[in-house]
Order: C-alpha cells, then sequence, then structure tokens
C-alpha cells in the first residue's frame, strides 16, 4: 500500500513521465514535480511531446521512455485522444474510449516485457473549459473513466487529478470561462499546483 511511510517512488528511482504538452511544458507541474522529486534523490525524465496521444505515444515508447532505463513509469495521456476527430482536428482519426483504454494497457504491457515494474495513470482533468467546453462538452468523461479501468487491470497507481480539479470547480458555482486554464486546456499556475499537489500525495509524498 502506498502511504507517506512507504511512498511509490524511493531514492534511485529513475521516473520517466509519457505524456502530451501538459508534460512537455518545463515551466508547468513538471517543474514543480521535478524540484520535489530532485530533492528525494529521484530521476525525473520529462518524455512529453506536445499534441500526443496513445497511438503515437506507443510509436515512441522504445526510444524515448524504455530506452531511458526508468524504474518507474507515469502516463498522462488523453487530452488529445478526446479531441481529435472534432473541430479544427477533425482531420485526424478519432481515439475511441476503448482505444484509448487498450493503448494504455499496452504502454504498460510493453514497459512490463523491459522490466519496468512500477507505473502510474493520470486521466485527462475533468472536461474542456470556456470556448473548449462550448464546442465539445463534456468528452473526456468516458477517457478518465476508461483511464481508471486500464490502470485497475494493470494494478497501476492512479492520478485522481480529474477529481481534484472537479472538487475545484465545484467551489465556483456559476462560473462559465477559464477557472484553472489559459486557454481551455493547458493549466494556469493554480491549476499547475493543484495537478502537482494531487500527483505528489498519490504517489505517497504530501
Amino acid at each position: 500500500m502506498i502511504t507517506h511511510e512507504n511512498p511509490w517512488l524511493k531514492t534511485g528511482d529513475r521516473l520517466a513521465v509519457l505524456g502530451d504538452s501538459l508534460t512537455h511544458n518545463t515551466a508547468g507541474y513538471m517543474q514543480e514535480l521535478t524540484e520535489v522529486l530532485t530533492g528525494k534523490g529521484i530521476t525525473v525524465i520529462n518524455a512529453g511531446l506536445g499534441g500526443d496521444k496513445t497511438p503515437t505515444a506507443l510509436m515512441r515508447l522504445q526510444h524515448e521512455v524504455i530506452d531511458m532505463k526508468p524504474t518507474a513509469v507515469s502516463v498522462f495521456l488523453g487530452t488529445n485522444d478526446a479531441l481529435v476527430g472534432r473541430g479544427i482536428w477533425a482531420d485526424e482519426p478519432r481515439v475511441t474510449p476503448s482505444a484509448y483504454y487498450t493503448n494504455l494497457r499496452w504502454i504498460i504491457h510493453r514497459g512490463k516485457m523491459a522490466e519496468i515494474s512500477k507505473f502510474s495513470v493520470t486521466p485527462p482533468l475533468w472536461r474542456p473549459e470556456g470556448e473548449q467546453f462550448a464546442a465539445f462538452g463534456d468528452i473526456f468523461r468516458d477517457y478518465c473513466l476508461e483511464a481508471r479501468a486500464a490502470a485497475d487491470d494493470e494494478r497501476a497507481i492512479l492520478v485522481p487529478a480529474d477529481i481534484a480539479i472537479q472538487n475545484e470547480w465545484a467551489k465556483h458555482s456559476g462560473h462559465t470561462g477559464l477557472l484553472l486554464t489559459r486557454d481551455g486546456i493547458h493549466l494556469t499556475e493554480e491549476g499547475c499546483a493543484i495537478l502537482t499537489k494531487t500527483t505528489l500525495k498519490a504517489w505517497g509524498f504530501e
């Protein structure tokens, strides 16, 4: 069981964070996460790529994650899986929730084949904000559920950042604009702080 006395990561671990632009942005939550973990003797490998989604993440998994010899992998994907095939991304094939689930399991399975034993999954962050929500609605919901199913089926740690974001929104009844993002998707400083806090807590760090 993951607790403060028995955290998910230990001194000497090498953590690869596989994600999209939310991860690739080193000035965002990854900066905060890296500072905390580095102070605990844990190496952090940023394997984020703007616009990435689970099918393309699988294509770069070997070179950018497995070849880096991590002892743990955090998978934070799903935002673009939900968005592709819609609006300005309508020319791309959609990644259905069931395909997203299967891809997450393949990412973890390939990691296990490379003798990586620790995995964490973070779902998309609840729903888009502002104009993105007006255009697409609550498109993240099914992907959040599938992320939970994949984490459960692969016995991975789940980071419930979507619930943390939802709980923050619940404090602002009637608000319809941007609250925790700059553009409906990318987090503000406050949004990053919530994501970082939730992630560290799920991993056993307070």
